[in-house]
């Protein structure tokens, strides 16, 4: 081959790739079809509220003066004539007595820590383990803000890391740490004796606190609530005194009502039963409604559900943050105004491939107020993640979700049984 006829075919050649992409700019610069890209959404209909929590509740009274140092948690069941509190005469001396019973309980890890069957039957790999499990705890807790679990772990991180160091011979005797720790417990304790105790007549659960509204809210009267009586509470805009003297209260059923304003929604009905969340929590918890009021001009109303769980966080607090739980959609967004049928009613979306438009079907899962949710699937029939979806109708036989749903001639050459196109350029 000659150099001019190399020369000839370099230059035809280079023509033809200026032309190929040409076009392509041309076609992209005069494409007026409007589309819209297939996304992955996530539609989550739960519904954030917050709710007051009632039962019958009795107010507990006592005439001791001083710091009080409770003994049951929150929620505890106590029986009558439980002795449930401590009373000091000042915030110093509880501090103290806290500050003695830490001492003893060290002197005491110590005691254990040393103890010759650890060193026999303890192996220093196994205690390790135990050990960064443990710290791992102490972080989490210290982290979320958990005091107790914080207290808890760090008592275990001490005596494991003590007796770690007795069966790998770093310590011999903790002999002089235990007295001195014993001996700052007693000094401590000294002024024990001024301490008084309070029990209770009444068993049941018992709650170390009062907020006033024990006597005036009561399951019985929670259906005449109305919605400013509701959101006052919650607001904390309604005040109520505290009984003088109350130290605590106590309920005899662990159930309770939960009374909120709510939308007015055909799943909140009475008799059914729902799921709630607590706050930003994993704690969940089955309710029944009992109560749906009248809507207002809002459409909201007065709800009351009854939940028969009790835990501390429930049972120390009058007001708090739910959220109802309601089924999850993930799949793929498509704009109702999309949607098309075809053939035997199949309903689906057109989409631009290239040059050239096709059928796709899509599976509703959700339907929304200007859009709807497809099942996000492999098969290549159905409408599939980043395809093009067309807006526009094909043509004006195009059936729309709004038509009858009557199947329309095909404009596009889709082939009927399997939604695939020899496709028409856009």
């Amino acid at each position: 081959m000659n150099t001019l006829t190399t020369k000839a075919l370099i230059v035809l050649l280079s023509v033809f790739i200026l032309l190929m992409v040409g076009s392509q700019i041309y076609y992209r610069l005069n494409d007026r079809h409007k589309t819209e890209e297939a996304v992955l959404c996530n539609i989550n209909e739960n519904v954030p509220f917050k709710g007051v929590v009632v039962r019958n509740e009795k107010v507990i009274t006592s005439s001791v003066k001083g710091v009080y140092e409770y003994l049951y948690a929150n929620g505890s069941k106590v029986a009558s004539g439980s002795h449930i509190a401590n009373v000091y005469p000042d915030e110093q001396s509880l501090i103290d007595k806290k500050n003695a019973d830490n001492y003893s309980a060290r002197a005491q890890a110590l005691e254990n820590a040393q103890n010759p069957g650890n060193s026999q039957y303890v192996q220093p790999d196994t205690l390790n383990g135990r050990i960064d499990s443990e710290y791992k705890k102490l972080m989490y807790s210290l982290i979320s803000g958990d005091r107790s679990g914080y207290e808890a772990s760090s008592d275990e991180l001490f005596s494991k890391l003590n007796i770690y160091n007795v069966i790998t011979n770093q310590s011999s005797s903790y002999t002089k740490e235990i007295n001195e720790l014993k001996s700052k417990s007693s000094e401590l304790s000294k002024g024990e004796s001024s301490v008084k105790t309070v029990s209770i007549e009444e068993s049941g659960y018992f709650v170390s606190y009062c907020d006033g509204y024990e006597t005036s809210l009561s399951p019985d009267n929670l259906e005449r609530l109305s919605r400013s009586d509701v959101e006052a509470i919650i607001s904390g805009s309604s005040k109520h005194e505290v009984p003088e003297n109350a130290i605590g209260k106590v309920f005899d059923d662990y159930s309770c009502y939960i009374a909120a304003v709510l939308p007015k929604d055909k799943r909140i009905s009475v008799g059914e039963y729902l799921n709630i969340r607590l706050g930003n929590s994993d704690n969940m918890y089955s309710v029944r409604v009992e109560h749906v009021g009248d809507p207002d001009e809002e459409n909201r109303c007065v709800t009351v559900m009854t939940c028969n769980r009790l835990d501390s966080d429930i049972a120390q607090s009058r007001v708090l943050s739910f959220e109802l739980v309601f089924d999850e959609y993930q799949g793929i967004k498509v704009p109702r105004d999309a949607i098309r049928f075809k053939n035997n009613n199949e309903k689906g979306v057109y989409v631009i491939l290239g040059n050239e438009v096709t059928f796709k079907l899509i599976d509703v899962i959700y339907e929304g107020t200007d859009f709807v949710v497809s099942r996000n699937t492999s098969d290549a029939k159905h409408l599939l993640l980043y395809d093009q979806i067309l807006l526009e109708a094909v043509s004006n036989q195009d059936g729309t979700d709004e038509s009858d749903g009557s199947a329309s001639d095909d404009p596009t050459g889709v082939s009927d049984d399997t939604g695939e196109s020899e496709g028409d350029p856009v």
